[in-house]
């Protein structure tokens, strides 16, 4: 038996409608260091100064 981690960023926006953020799992990050950097790359996700996370709805 194994067990995965599986990194998910949430949405610190309100109501938001997509509140996960997360990669496929073949180019799996293993920190979320590397999941906020891969996010705001490829899919416009953005990290605030007071450290909310932020999907590209609300950025």
């Amino acid at each position: 038996m194994t067990a995965d981690a599986y990194l998910v960023i949430l949405c610190d926006g309100a109501d938001c409608p997509e509140p996960e953020g997360h990669w496929p799992v073949r180019f799996e990050p293993h920190t979320h260091r590397e999941l906020r950097r891969l996010l705001k790359k490829h899919r416009g996700w953005r990290r605030t100064r007071d450290g909310r996370d932020l999907c590209p709805n609300h950025a």
